[in-house]
């Protein structure tokens, strides 16, 4: 019974691995559009927020840097939440995946960066790496979170 247990969560942590591994590609591959398909794409996003916010009728409208660094924000939020939950599936104490986690998350906001001073009309920036990590962060204590409150749930039972 316990072999067939540990092949399910050997599996898990396999395809969570895979999962991980595909939003760090997801990350490097938009970083790699030029200047002019990555306005694009800016743009698309920001005429749809701001005519969703029109037909609410709200005033406020987003800016373009504002789209620019909230992905940014998110990309590397959603990272941290995946790495975490993939060293989780491997090693359960929390607190001992976070050193790993950190790195992985710093490595792929360098290397972004990085990739960036090498694409046409694109900028590799620290503050971005800044703003990437803090992102990065945000997602492993969301995660930290969850699973604060599942444990406290089970204690309650």
């Amino acid at each position: 019974m316990k072999k067939a247990l540990n092949r399910k969560i050997s599996a898990a942590s396999v395809i969570l691995l895979i999962i991980t591994g595909l939003w760090i590609a997801f990350i490097w591959f938009h970083s790699a559009f030029n200047a002019e398909t990555s306005g694009a794409e800016s743009n698309f996003i920001l005429d749809f927020l701001n005519n969703l916010l029109k037909s609410l009728g709200l005033s406020y409208e987003f800016t373009s840097h504002i789209i620019r660094k909230s992905a940014h924000f998110c990309e590397f939020a959603m990272l941290g939440f995946l790495s975490l939950w993939t060293a989780r599936s491997f090693k359960k104490c929390i607190f001992k995946n976070l050193m790993p986690v950190g790195f992985v998350c710093l490595f792929t906001a360098v290397s972004d960066e990085y990739l960036q001073l090498y694409i046409p009309g694109r900028a590799g920036m620290v503050e971005d790496v800044v703003l990437d990590f803090c992102g990065a962060l945000a997602g492993v204590l969301f995660l930290v979170l969850i699973v604060a409150i599942k444990s406290l749930f089970k204690r309650g039972k």
